[in-house]
């Protein structure tokens, strides 16, 4: 039976909404590094930026009178804090440390942890293109760990954990998404705000605030609100409502626009080895792709 072509249209504002949460997450390291230049960086900028965003969404959904939230919500919005939460933070600190594409990379190996954790929690066929993702995926990180430029002593693989680890959160915010009862994408949004201020405030603890910045940092508020805040939205909207490995394909978008980005603003390069790793990698999304289409 034909679905006519008001699906397409249907499908075609999440693709679109994805496209730009990717494109807006694939340069957030300028903004980073510009407010890190002006003396407010680290753990105290990341709390910042989510407590204006927390504390802002929070007075919308009072504002808009948000729905009651139910006891099987509940559980998926303190799942989404956490998860969601990790997910920003550990990206954010990442970025402060390592080479832009470099994180990017690591960070996307999130496609191979939605498929695994799809086939777990939502019970979706993994088969032998899945597994032939997982294989290109983890292949090519070989290659941009080992035989790239990541340090590997104690503060490069600090920065290689918060890279993977936020890939995995993502991949799981992803499933929680997809699979939680029917809440609303402000309140989605607001648990996962909350869930970022307060990790963040956990590492700020262990360190000084900073004693000298510059104004500049004013624009953290407009920071966090427009470009932040969008951000989280439009992924929320397009993770929400499209099927996972159809998201794992689009996200990946972040890559190229974080590369070209950074070599024409900071001249951030990629050797050979690098480069052939983050093929194989993003290779791993098409193959998805294809058995997406395959499948349909």
């Amino acid at each position: 039976m034909s679905h006519g072509p008001s699906r397409h249209s249907v499908e075609l504002l999440p693709v679109l909404s994805l496209v730009l949460g990717a494109g807006l997450w694939g340069t957030y390291w300028w903004p980073l590094r510009f407010f890190t230049a002006q003396g407010f960086g680290g753990p105290w900028l990341i709390a910042m930026t989510y407590l204006f965003l927390a504390g802002g969404g929070s007075l919308l959904a009072g504002w808009r009178g948000a729905q009651k939230i139910q006891r099987g919500d509940w559980q998926s919005l303190v799942w989404l804090a956490l998860f969601g939460g990790w997910t920003n933070v550990a990206f954010m600190m990442a970025l402060f440390h390592g080479q832009v594409v470099i994180v990017l990379l690591l960070f996307y190996l999130s496609p191979v942890w939605a498929v695994l954790l799809a086939r777990i929690f939502l019970h979706e066929a993994i088969g032998w293109r899945g597994a032939l993702a997982v294989f290109l995926a983890v292949f090519g990180t070989v290659l941009v760990v080992v035989q790239g430029n990541v340090n590997l002593r104690a503060a490069g693989l600090l920065t290689l954990f918060f890279a993977v680890s936020s890939g995995f959160a993502f991949a799981v915010s992803n499933v929680v998404l997809r699979a939680a009862p029917a809440t609303s994408d402000l309140l989605r949004a607001v648990a996962i705000w909350w869930g970022c201020a307060i990790i963040a405030l956990a590492f700020a603890g262990n360190e000084a605030w900073p004693a000298a910045f510059h104004w500049p940092v004013l624009f953290i508020p407009l920071f966090a609100w427009f470009w932040v805040g969008f951000a989280t939205a439009a992924t929320i909207y397009g993770v929400s409502r499209l099927p996972i490995r159809i998201s794992a394909v689009i996200m990946p978008i972040e890559v190229i626009v974080g590369a070209v980005s950074a070599w024409i603003w900071a001249n951030q390069s990629m050797s050979l080895i690098e480069i052939m790793g983050a093929a194989l990698i993003l290779s791993a999304s098409l193959v998805q792709l294809i058995g997406q289409k395959a499948s349909t």
